[in-house]
């Protein structure tokens, strides 16, 4: 804090000879440069943040410096989108290889399981089949019996009129 009220003097000078340059189409007046900004760090006047002038430019705080020099930066954030996507891609990429490995390793450690499946399969394909002839059984039983009322029919009509199977002979 010594230092910054030591400074006051040559900010004064500043501004003293502010007062007297010309206003119009000078830059340089009297060859003498003078830069019309404040530092935001030590708050005086003839330069930026980050200048060699600056007396707290070696000193300060360098996390806080390095975060202010990223953010200032306008390529910093597009760099940190792209870093950003990599990071995406790379972490989807691990979570569907442990996927694949989890399903892998569920195959091998099941083995009995598959042998099971083969074996439900294999009984549902003969109870399948079993209710397959059932049904072609049946149907046949059906048949016979139709036909065998078909047969008693025959008999009893001929036993009720005899005179008509005589008459065809």
């Amino acid at each position: 804090s010594s230092g910054i009220n030591a400074e006051y003097g040559e900010n004064r000078e500043v501004r003293e000879f502010l007062k007297s340059a010309p206003t119009k189409g000078l830059w340089m007046p009297l060859g003498k440069e003078v830069k019309v900004m404040q530092c935001w760090r030590c708050k005086q006047y003839g330069h930026r943040t980050g200048d060699k002038e600056c007396p707290l430019a070696a000193k300060g705080n360098l996390q806080s410096e390095q975060f202010r020099k990223m953010h200032e930066d306008p390529m910093y954030h597009m760099m940190r989108q792209k870093h950003d996507d990599q990071d995406e891609e790379r972490q989807q990429k691990e979570l569907r290889i442990a996927q694949m490995r989890a399903m892998l390793e569920e195959d091998t450690s099941s083995g009995s399981s598959a042998d099971e499946k083969k074996k439900k399969k294999k009984k549902k394909k003969k109870k399948e089949e079993k209710r397959m002839k059932e049904e072609r059984d049946s149907e046949k039983s059906k048949k016979r019996k139709s036909e065998k009322k078909h047969k008693k029919k025959k008999k009893k009509r001929k036993r009720l009129h005899p005179s008509d199977s005589d008459d065809s002979d």
